[in-house]
């Protein structure tokens, strides 16, 4: 089975830790950024299977976040952790596909979505069948066959 990353982004370094140390037994590994613009260098390496982020951090905040791992063309599932979460809100990351919208501190709610995540992103991680070159190797054994 393939080993899953999980990527935190917050501000607040003591939530980070304290975060990972509650997850570190449901995804293999735990990467935690307490500056968005690191975790968006993260996310262009494309390795990471579900994304926690806190809305409001100073800099770029986490719907700006979801918006430019969108454009790199990364549809990881994002999970968002907030004490500051609103209606307008959740409609705003929900436009790029965000998998779920939880208030701090529910961290019962927290660990449900990652599971889910993780497995989503598992799954998008998987290559599709490349049928083009299977149609090519069957042709040939055909050939070979028919020799």
């Amino acid at each position: 089975m393939r080993k899953t990353t999980l990527l935190i982004i917050d501000d607040e370094k003591v939530l980070l830790e304290n975060v990972a140390e509650l997850l570190a037994g449901i995804a293999d590994n735990i990467v935690t950024c307490d500056n968005p613009f690191k975790a968006i260098e993260v996310l262009k390496e494309g390795h990471v299977h579900c994304v926690i982020c806190d809305i409001f951090m100073p800099g770029m905040n986490g719907v700006e976040v979801i918006k430019k791992t969108r454009e790199l063309k990364n549809e990881v599932p994002f999970i968002f952790y907030t004490g500051h979460g609103n209606k307008d809100l959740m409609l705003e990351v929900a436009k790029y596909g965000a998998l779920d919208f939880i208030d701090k501190p529910n961290m019962d709610g927290l660990e449900h979505a990652v599971v889910q995540g993780l497995k989503l992103g598992l799954e998008q991680g998987k290559q599709p069948p490349d049928v083009e070159s299977d149609l090519k190797d069957y042709r040939k054994l055909l050939a070979k066959l028919g020799d």
